[in-house]
């Protein structure tokens, strides 16, 4: 019993990290990124990095909500920086897209966020 409470208590705690990362606008807006037409899976990381070092471009979409964000690498493309992110807002889109160069190619205008994160990718 004493188990399966800790258990509990470990899974309601790593959601609340989540929650709170998602918040706060650190991590990636939602639990799906599209690369190169895949859709890849996040792992939330309630992270904030210096602009610094290397890092891979996510795309994000103001205008369309309940769009997932695009990223620029994934795993496997030789330039992936292992989930560094710099959020770059994609203006003008509003619908899905599902590869960074529809996105650039689509948007009206992109505009540095500022925001810095880790969060690995995984294929979904």
């Amino acid at each position: 019993m004493k188990v399966l409470l800790v258990l509990v208590l470990a899974t309601v705690a790593s959601l609340a990290v989540a929650s709170t990362a998602s918040a706060r606008g650190v991590g990636p807006p939602g639990g799906t990124i599209y690369a190169f037409d895949q859709a890849y899976r996040t792992v939330a990381t309630p992270t904030s990095l210096p602009d610094r070092g290397p890092f891979d471009t996510l795309y994000t979409f103001p205008d369309c909500p309940s769009c997932a964000s695009v990223s620029e690498a994934a795993p496997g493309s030789a330039d992936y920086n292992g989930g560094r992110w710099r959020v770059v807002a994609a203006y003008g889109i509003t619908t899905q897209l599902t590869n960074a160069d529809a996105v650039v190619a689509a948007a009206s205008s992109l505009v540095d966020t500022g925001t810095r994160f880790v969060c690995p990718l995984s294929r979904a």
